[in-house]
């Protein structure tokens, strides 16, 4: 049936009473020979027309389902060797999956518990950066007005101690200004 089959099907229904003249069957609608019979035109049978079955002398036992651990107990006991295979690898599939269940039950929990960690970390880092005071952005250093290689050179003639790397020391810069006499700029630490 197309839609506007259906929509024309419809507004009869709406023409000669509604939903409820459908339901008490008062509804006369064409039949439409063009495209097969159409079967709300047909009599629907009432129930009284539909012979009665006969029933059942004796009611078929349905088996009821049993637990898991019953089920078991009886494969474990039955007779037939398949069965009782049967039996243990139910088992051995059941152990698996409360191992399977135990370990997605644990990972949602850490999971659970990961995300609430990370919120909360959150909220200190935000609170931590209201109450910090702002840092200055450290700039870069300013070359040194000595020549370090030659200064370290004259301290470890002269035994004074000074470190290999890094910046060479105030007190051995002027230390090494009294002793030349030099106020010589340049070089690199």
């Amino acid at each position: 049936m197309t839609i506007a089959g259906l929509r024309a099907l419809l507004h009869e229904i709406d023409r000669q009473g509604g939903p409820e003249a459908a339901r008490q069957w008062r509804l006369h609608l064409p039949d439409d020979t063009q495209k097969g019979p159409n079967p709300m035109a047909q009599p629907v049978p009432q129930l009284s027309s539909i012979p009665e079955l006969p029933l059942r002398s004796t009611p078929a036992a349905e088996p009821q389902p049993l637990p898991v651990g019953q089920l078991l107990k009886w494969g474990d006991e039955h007779d037939d060797p398949d069965v009782r295979d049967q039996a243990a690898r139910a088992r051995i599939a059941l152990y698996g999956l409360r191992q399977r269940h135990a370990a997605d039950q644990e990972l949602a929990a850490i999971a659970e518990e990961r995300e609430q960690l990370e919120k909360r970390l959150a909220e200190i880092q935000a609170r931590e950066a209201e109450l910090a005071p702002a840092q200055k952005a450290k700039g870069k250093r300013k070359p040194v007005e000595y020549p370090a290689a030659e200064v370290r050179a004259w301290a470890t003639a002269n035994n004074v101690d000074c470190p290999a790397v890094g910046r060479v020391p105030r007190k051995v810069v002027d230390a090494w200004r009294e002793a030349t006499g030099s106020t010589a700029a340049g070089g690199t630490s």
